[in-house]
């Protein structure tokens, strides 16, 4: 039997009996990049466990900055409360220098090192340069909150997950630096790897370097090297971000995106002149990490459509797939600006010369804010957005499609009964 879905139309390798739908247990989370935007995530994930009895996810997939939040959701051994408490507590003391170096010789330095290497064109004297800035406090911040082992860097706690059934997979994805294709890092129970021609995945014992690979913003965070080469973001190349979910057996999906969508007519109007390079680079980063989940759900809707004038027996093998994308109901990069004041110093005279307070909406800014009360104000928005959705969130863990109706993705409502493929030793898929 052929099986099909909504993104790309090639044909995959066969998938295996423990990869397609598991009934009850098929419930998947999908949670996206977004540097300091994540926090929210963090407010959403304890509205669900203070209300949602019982919540949890057998299916994590992360991406950037959202790798962080996936990978600690899986390995965490006790219940989605304590594990959401543990990231609120996390997130809500979070610096800028806990995340990178902030202090004058360390970003002083880094910048002459990037202008002699420009000014040295390509001759044997330019200085090695590995981003715009030195990420080895996160490191050092993310090795304590997993408590990893320091020569191995393994992510204990997964394995004994998936080995209890808490957990069936998790999925952090990476951009490869040298092919440029995306790769999905799986770690779960009777997994099978598969090939695409931009992207495939590989089952490995998930570390703390496949995290900080997944959440390296391109130019800003240096790349971290993996078994196969360098990694960076794995935004970058992500153009299906609900694909690592379903090929690990999703039927319902539940997204958080760090994405704001403005209603129509509620643009920001364009400051006079010419735009600084933080609104540039903002604009770059959100078409690179955010944009392609607003398409991939509208793909999701559009098969859905397509299905609903359709006989069952006439699907050829095609299921739907519940999907609800929870967003911001408040432009993130707005409320950044507000908090541009207690940045470090030296990082924020940096950030200033980018233009951050040239723009109303610096969107750049909001991904590098790693500031307090900035971060808690997200906490406390994304508990604010999922009570305000509290009949959809509560209808997807119950497991009944038919129970709320279908909304545009890019409106920030529910997408409902929507299509992917079944599993199954012969099928193929063509996504």
């Amino acid at each position: 039997m052929r099986h099909y879905t909504h993104a790309n139309l090639e044909v995959d390798t066969p998938a295996s009996s423990a990869q397609r739908p598991r009934g009850a247990d098929d419930l998947a989370i999908v949670l996206t990049g977004g540097g300091a935007r994540a926090a929210y995530q963090v407010g959403f994930l304890r509205w669900v466990a203070r209300h949602v009895p019982d919540a949890h996810f057998p299916i994590v997939s992360g991406v950037s900055a959202g790798a962080i939040n996936a990978a600690f959701l899986a390995a965490h051994p006790g219940p989605l409360a304590v594990a959401a408490d543990r990231l609120c507590e996390l997130w809500s003391r979070l610096t800028a220098g806990r995340v990178f170096r902030t202090d004058g010789p360390s970003l002083a330095g880094l910048v002459a090192r990037w202008g002699i290497r420009l000014l040295a064109g390509g001759t044997p004297l330019a200085p090695a340069v590995r981003g715009l800035v030195d990420t080895s406090p996160l490191r050092a911040t993310l090795a304590g909150v997993f408590d990893t082992d320091p020569r191995e860097g393994a992510l204990p706690g997964i394995a004994d997950n998936i080995e209890a059934g808490r957990l069936w997979a998790l999925a952090l994805v990476t951009s490869h630096y040298g092919t440029g294709h995306s790769v999905v890092w799986t770690q779960g129970r009777d997994l099978h790897e598969w090939e695409r021609a931009d992207r495939h995945s590989r089952n490995t014992a998930l570390t703390l370097d496949h995290v900080l690979a997944s959440s390296a913003l391109p130019l800003f965070f240096p790349a971290v090297r993996l078994a196969d080469g360098w990694h960076g973001d794995g935004g970058i190349r992500l153009t299906a971000p609900f694909s690592p979910a379903l090929r690990l057996g999703a039927n319902r999906v539940l997204a958080i995106s760090t994405r704001y969508v403005s209603d129509e007519g509620s643009a920001a109007v364009a400051a006079p002149g010419h735009p600084p390079p933080m609104q540039i680079a903002g604009q770059l980063l959100n078409a690179v990490f955010l944009d392609d989940l607003d398409r991939d759900a509208q793909e999701l809707e559009r098969i859905n459509l397509l299905l609903h004038d359709v006989a069952p027996e006439k699907r050829r093998g095609m299921r739907e797939v519940e999907l609800l994308v929870i967003r911001p109901s408040v432009d993130l990069s707005r409320l950044a600006a507000e908090y541009e004041a207690h940045l470090p110093r030296v990082f924020r005279h940096l950030v200033r010369g980018l233009g951050s307070r040239e723009v109303a909406s610096p969107d750049l800014l909001s991904l590098l804010a790693f500031e307090p009360e900035y971060l808690r104000r997200l906490i406390a928005l994304g508990e604010t957005d999922a009570a305000a959705r509290a009949d959809e969130i509560r209808a997807l863990f119950g497991g009944d499609p038919r129970r709320a109706t279908a909304a545009g993705a890019t409106g920030g409502g529910p997408i409902r009964d929507h299509t992917e493929t079944e599993g199954g030793n012969d099928a193929q898929e063509l996504r």
